[in-house]
């Protein structure tokens, strides 16, 4: 049996810009105030994981953080394959990797449109035709025995 749900995270809304560059900005009060709230509305559709991975980008950190709670006791990973300018398919490898590892579930936090992108990857074609990730949005996809790229079901979709 192998990765059964991931979630998809766009990070909240950042701060318009930081002496540390792009890598550096942190969220905004507001992207702060929206993560705070949908935490408990994920929490009450079921969400939780194995695996926490994260863009080391500081608003997608901090975004993770505050899931945390939420998703029981998850390794808690950054990786460079979930940045904004990443390739999806070495998101996907990398996904793939962890899930010959044991990980079953995974939430991902990350950035747009790169988190379009890999969802284009991970869904069938009509699972989810809007495909628009607000800040923040979660996407659960979920898979029948494992991660088979373009056969991902949307099993619920949270907006701000």
């Amino acid at each position: 049996m192998g990765l059964r749900v991931v979630y998809l995270v766009r990070h909240g809304k950042a701060e318009a810009a930081s002496a540390g560059g792009d890598r550096s900005r942190a969220l905004s009060a507001e992207g702060h105030r929206r993560i705070v709230a949908m935490v408990p509305l994920a929490g009450a559709r079921g969400m939780g994981a194995d695996l926490a991975l994260s863009s080391p980008y500081l608003r997608a950190v901090q975004t993770r953080e505050a899931f945390l709670p939420i998703l029981g006791s998850p390794r808690v990973e950054n990786s460079t394959a979930f940045t904004p300018e990443s390739d999806p398919r070495d998101a996907l490898d990398e996904l793939k990797s962890w899930e010959t590892s044991g990980v079953r579930s995974a939430a991902v936090f990350t950035h747009n449109p790169f988190v379009s992108a890999l969802a284009d990857l991970l869904l069938a074609p009509e699972a989810w035709p809007d495909r628009v990730f607000h800040t923040p949005t979660i996407l659960a996809v979920g898979f029948d025995d494992a991660l088979v790229p373009g056969t991902g079901k949307v099993l619920w979709v949270l907006h701000p």
